[in-house]
Order: structure tokens, then sequence, then C-alpha cells
């Protein structure tokens, strides 16, 4: 392979989402990019979705029925031959330069093998909210203490193949949390490395897996894939990490963010009662969560200025 050009594999898991997936399409074909292939694997669409893949025929498309996202990504996986390999979902999409910016960057002569960029929340008319998912690696310790939260945004994620063919692909038995144990995985064996680029989008609606369950359900699913990495029981590092899990609330600020969740839904629906009750229970459980998850994220993104 051409270490100037490497050829790079974007896959795109796809089940009904013919009102995105064209974005997603058009937003990786108009990189500019000489060498990339574009896989879409979709499980069954009847939605209009294998008409509008139809009008590509630079695609690579496998249109079969699957067990759900980790085994259409796990197809995607084996089938890729770039030396480079993207995953984005087919509701988000990239900038303009990520491919390039991601050619520059991953080099395994240099021990670079995954790379991040930013990524920047949309809604379901593609316009930026206004707040980025958090974008951040310190170590593979950090990525396991997912109650500190969580700051690997999917979309801006790529990987050398060397990664995938080490470490393998997702976990099918998985559906929440299915790309955060792949980087808890990963990232047990390589390094990310942060690039200070917005390279992805990430599409916030109603229909999105990742609005099925509030942040607090979302993170006691986390915590049950975070416990496969800590150890032995009783060992030194299951005990770090069980005092890390501890000191930011264990079990009470699950809980605590599970009302504060619950709170903020009660706000949008303009239910002030309510409101106030959860945000009450949120204190009581665990005072920190509201000054973490309320306070804080609005007071650096000026939203009360």
């Amino acid at each position: 392979m051409n270490r100037l050009i490497p050829r790079i594999s974007i896959i795109t898991p796809s089940y009904s989402q013919a009102a995105f997936i064209e974005a997603t399409i058009l937003s990786v074909r108009e990189q500019g990019y000489p060498d990339f292939e574009h896989i879409i694997v979709d499980g069954g669409s009847t939605d209009g979705t294998l008409e509008i893949l139809a009008r590509y025929p630079h695609l690579t498309v496998i249109a079969e029925p699957d067990r759900g996202q980790a085994e259409a990504v796990n197809k995607g996986l084996r089938r890729a031959s770039g030396e480079i390999i993207g995953w984005l979902n087919s509701d988000d999409t990239y900038y303009p330069g990520a491919l390039a910016g991601v050619a520059e960057i991953i080099d395994p002569a240099k021990g670079i093998y995954i790379a991040m960029g930013r990524c920047v929340y949309i809604d379901v008319a593609g316009e930026p909210t206004g707040a980025e998912h958090p974008s951040a690696f310190i170590s593979h310790r950090r990525v396991v203490e997912v109650w500190k939260g969580y700051t690997i945004p999917n979309p801006a994620v790529f990987f050398h193949r060397t990664v995938f063919e080490e470490c393998g692909g997702l976990d099918e038995s998985l559906y929440l949390t299915l790309d955060y144990d792949l980087f808890c995985r990963y990232t047990a064996r390589f390094d990310i490395t942060v690039v200070d680029r917005l390279w992805a989008t990430y599409r916030l609606h109603r229909s999105a897996k990742s609005s099925e369950q509030s942040q607090g359900e979302l993170l006691e699913k986390s915590l049950e894939v975070s416990r496969r990495y800590w150890g032995a029981a009783g060992s030194a590092s299951w005990w770090r990490y069980q005092l890390s899990f501890c000191w930011y609330g264990g079990q009470l600020g699950i809980a605590s963010l599970k009302q504060l969740n619950r709170a903020d839904l009660a706000w949008q629906e303009k239910r002030f009662a309510p409101f106030l009750i959860h945000l009450m229970l949120s204190f009581c459980l665990f005072p920190p969560t509201i000054v973490r998850c309320l306070l804080l994220p609005r007071l650096r993104s000026g939203a009360w200025r």
C-alpha cells in the first residue's frame, strides 16, 4: 500500500435511515480523497434506503438481514480492504478534509494507529446545536473510568487495520454499549492520537439509538462493560477502579444522574412540580451530580451569559 495515499475504508451500518443516509454518502464522496471505499451494510430497510443507495454506483452495498448494528459493522470490517478504517453511522457525516487529515496522521511507522478528531452535535436538519461531543484521550484507564464522562465520539475515530486484526471487531451480544466495549479493547493495546480538527458530526434525533435511554441508564449499561476491564476481583487494579467509582458516587451517583435526567425531561415538558421533585432527589442522593452535570456544562458553554 502507498504510504503517501493510504486506502481508507468507511463502513456504514444502515437500517431505515432514508431521511439521513444520502447526506452521509455525500459527506464521504465529496471529500475528494483519491483512494477510498464506502461500504454500506443494510439490514433490510424498507423506507426507500435501498433506492437511494442504488443511485451511487461507487458504493459497496451488502444488503441482507442481520442481527443488528454490531453484526453489520463486523461484516463491513471483514470486507474492508483499506489500510485505514472509519465507522460512520447512517445519520452522521464527515467534515470536508477529514479523510485527508486522517491519512496525514495515522502512521504505524510513527506508532500512531488510532486518531480521533472533534465531533459536533447536529440536529435533524443537519444544523449544529452549538455543542460538541467531548473528544479527549488520556489513557486506557481513563476510558474504563466511564463514570468520569465518555470522551470518544465514534464518528470522529479512525484506526489502522492492524488494530482490528489484533483486537477484533464488535461484541455482537451488546446493543447500546458496543462502541464503548470496542474502544476499551482497542485502547488496552493502542493509544489514541487526538487531533484538534473538526472531522465529524453526530446527529441527535428521536429515532437515534442513543436516544432510547437516559444518560443515567446508559452509564449503568456502560458500567457493566467497564467491569470487564477492572482485572480480577480483589486485585490492585480492581481496587483502583472500585475506589474511583465510589469517589464519583458509585451506585448513588448513577441514581442521582437518573433523577437529574427525569428532572430535565420534566422541564422540557413544562411539568415544573415533577422537575423540582426530581432535582431535589438528585441533590439528596449525590450533590456533586448537580455541579458536574448541570452547572459546569452550562458555565463552559456560556448558556447562562
